[in-house]
């Protein structure tokens, strides 16, 4: 697996190959692909270490000093590349990046919550959550302590998923993530009482109609796969039910009226994240190459 690191030279950035390292680590062709991204004023274009990929070899002292600083945090194994590159937009900057390297993700670093407990993405990972056409992997500052609880190693995927057809997709991308870092896969749906048109007499009956069609969604496509249908009042009760384990990372799918190969966070989706406290990665609308 090969993965783009946006990286900035402070804790955000080491975060970011924290959580990059971990999503790699034992699969084929581990990689990282390691991205400075500068204002388009900065007059860098260049690639350490040293190798023809179509950039200037010189490099400022200031930019030569964050990748010798970057690549130390990446662990042994995993092969790792730092490149420089000014543009107009950091979003579209890493995204360019991460076609050119034909990486299977974006990985930004953590971002804390607001006051309400609420993880906010900041600007540029806003924008690539509307916008990318490969997955997308965060995670706070909290949700990285996880992780390390775990010794830095994945232990579960959870793929968060509705009850439309849009489900076998995000499924699917999330048994090919989970088999690459040889996790197991639970299957989480959220459900609310307005989910229904009445909910005293049918909500019972939808949960169970819910967990049957995702148990026979995942035979139908030869997986082992726990299921798991939560019951809230709202996003946020039903989400605070669920339980997680250190190296828990989540896997949710791109809204339905997002165009094909790209990424575009539902408001739904952005409220589960907002209440998760694992790192997580949202994936682009069915048809993706990702």
């Amino acid at each position: 697996m090969k993965l783009l690191v946006g990286y900035t030279a402070d804790d955000r950035g080491a975060e970011a190959i924290e959580l990059a390292s971990a999503l790699v680590s034992g699969t084929p062709a581990a990689a990282l692909q390691i991205a400075i991204v500068l204002p388009a004023a900065a007059p860098f274009n260049a690639v350490y270490p040293g190798g023809d990929h179509g950039y200037s070899s010189i490099l400022s002292a200031q930019v030569d000093q964050w990748a010798e600083q970057a690549l130390a945090l990446v662990p042994a194994g995993i092969h790792a590349t730092v490149a420089a590159r000014s543009v107009p937009s950091v979003a579209e900057g890493l995204i360019g990046f991460a076609q050119q390297y034909e990486a299977d993700g974006i990985v930004l670093g953590g971002r804390k919550r607001h006051r309400a407990g609420f993880f906010l993405p900041g600007a540029i990972a806003n924008a690539l959550l509307h916008s990318s056409p490969v997955s997308v992997f965060m995670s706070s500052p909290a949700a990285l302590e996880t992780l390390r609880s775990a010794n830095g190693k994945l232990t579960r995927l959870t793929a968060f998923v509705g009850d439309r057809p849009g489900a076998k997709d995000v499924i699917e991308h999330s048994a090919r993530l989970a088999a690459a870092c040889a996790l197991p896969l639970r299957v989480v749906t959220l459900v609310l009482p307005f989910d229904v048109q009445d909910p005293e007499r049918d909500l019972e009956g939808h949960v169970e109609n819910t967990r049957s069609y995702l148990a026979e969604l995942t035979r139908s496509m030869d997986l082992e796969a726990s299921i798991e249908v939560v019951v809230g009042r709202n996003l946020d009760e039903a989400a605070g039910q669920l339980s997680w384990q250190d190296g828990d990372l989540a896997l949710l799918g791109s809204a339905r009226l997002a165009t094909a190969r790209r990424l575009f966070i539902g408001p739904k989706a952005q409220r589960i994240l907002g209440k998760l406290f694992v790192p997580m990665g949202v994936v682009p609308n069915p048809g993706s190459s990702s």
